[in-house]
C-alpha cells in the first residue's frame, strides 16, 4: 500500500470538506442578512401604513360592500311599501352599477382559470318576494372566507413583529407596540363580527371585517400573500351583488305589470 497516497488522499478529502463548511456557512449567514434586511423592511413598511388610508384592493372591497347595504336598504324599503321614491333612488343609481361593473372588471383574473360554476340564485326566483341579498347562501361563505383571510393577515403580521422582536431592534419598539395595539383591534374587531354572523346579521358581519383598519400594506411582506384570495372574493361580491340588482330589477318589472294585490 502506497501510504503517501492515502495521506494525499485525506488531506485532500479534509480540504474538500473544510471550504465546503466555510461556504455553508457564509451561506447561512447571508441567508441570514437576507432574512433579517426582509423583516426589517417589513416592519417598516407596516409602521408606515396608516391604518385610515387602506390599500386600492381594500377600498374597493367595502365600496362593494357599502353597494350590497344600500341595495339591501332598497330591497326593505321595496318589501315594506313604504317611501318608493327612497327605493328607486337606492336601486336605480347608476353610479352604484358603474362601480360593481368596474369592480368586477378589476378583479377578474387575467389568466382562464377552472371553470366557472353556475350560480345558485333560485333563493331570489320566489314569485311576490323581494330578492333579499341577506338571505343569499353565498354571502355567508363570502363572509367566512374574507373572515379567514384577515385572520390570516394579522396572524402573518404578527409573525414579522416577534421575528423583529428576536432581532433586537431597539428603535422600532414603539412602532411594535402600536401594531401589536392595531392587531389586537383586529382581532376583537373579528370576534364582533362573528358574534353578529351568529344572531343572523351577516351583511353587518361582512361590514364589519370589511371596515377593520388593519396596517398591514397589501404591496410586498406579508400583506402581498393575500392579495389573490381578497381579490378573488371581491370578485366574488362584485358578481353577487350585480346578480342581485338584476333579480332587483327583473322583481320591480313583474310588480309594475301586475296588479297591486298580485303584485304584493
Amino acid at each position: 500500500m502506497d501510504w503517501n497516497n492515502v495521506l494525499w488522499a485525506l488531506l485532500a478529502a479534509l480540504v474538500i470538506a473544510l471550504v465546503a463548511t466555510a461556504l455553508a456557512w457564509v451561506q447561512g449567514v447571508r441567508r441570514k442578512r437576507v432574512h433579517a434586511a426582509l423583516v426589517r423592511d417589513a416592519v417598516a413598511r407596516m409602521c408606515a401604513q396608516r391604518p385610515d388610508r387602506p390599500g386600492r384592493l381594500t377600498r374597493l372591497t367595502r365600496d362593494v360592500v357599502d353597494v350590497l347595504l344600500r341595495q339591501e336598504a332598497g330591497a326593505d324599503l321595496l318589501d315594506s311599501g313604504e317611501r318608493p321614491a327612497e327605493a328607486e333612488r337606492l336601486l336605480s343609481n347608476a353610479a352604484d352599477t358603474a362601480l360593481l361593473v368596474s369592480a368586477d372588471g378589476a378583479t377578474t383574473p387575467r389568466s382562464p382559470g377552472r371553470r366557472r360554476v353556475e350560480p345558485d340564485d333560485s333563493v331570489w326566483h320566489r314569485p311576490g318576494r323581494v330578492p333579499r341579498i341577506a338571505g343569499h347562501p353565498e354571502l355567508a361563505q363570502l363572509c367566512t372566507r374574507l373572515r379567514r383571510t384577515t385572520e390570516r393577515r394579522i396572524a402573518r403580521a404578527r409573525l414579522v413583529v416577534g421575528q423583529a422582536e428576536q432581532l433586537g431592534e431597539p428603535e422600532d419598539a414603539d412602532c411594535r407596540a402600536r401594531l401589536r395595539a392595531g392587531f389586537d383591534k383586529g382581532t376583537a374587531g373579528l370576534l364582533e363580527a362573528d358574534e353578529l354572523a351568529a344572531a343572523g346579521h351577516v351583511l353587518a358581519a361582512l361590514q364589519a371585517i370589511a371596515q377593520l383598519e388593519l396596517p398591514v400594506a397589501e404591496e410586498g411582506v406579508p400583506g402581498q400573500a393575500d392579495v389573490p384570495e381578497l381579490r378573488a372574493q371581491t370578485n366574488a361580491l362584485a358578481k353577487l351583488a350585480l346578480r342581485h340588482r338584476a333579480a332587483l330589477d327583473a322583481h320591480r318589472q313583474v310588480v309594475m305589470v301586475l296588479p297591486p294585490e298580485v303584485g304584493r
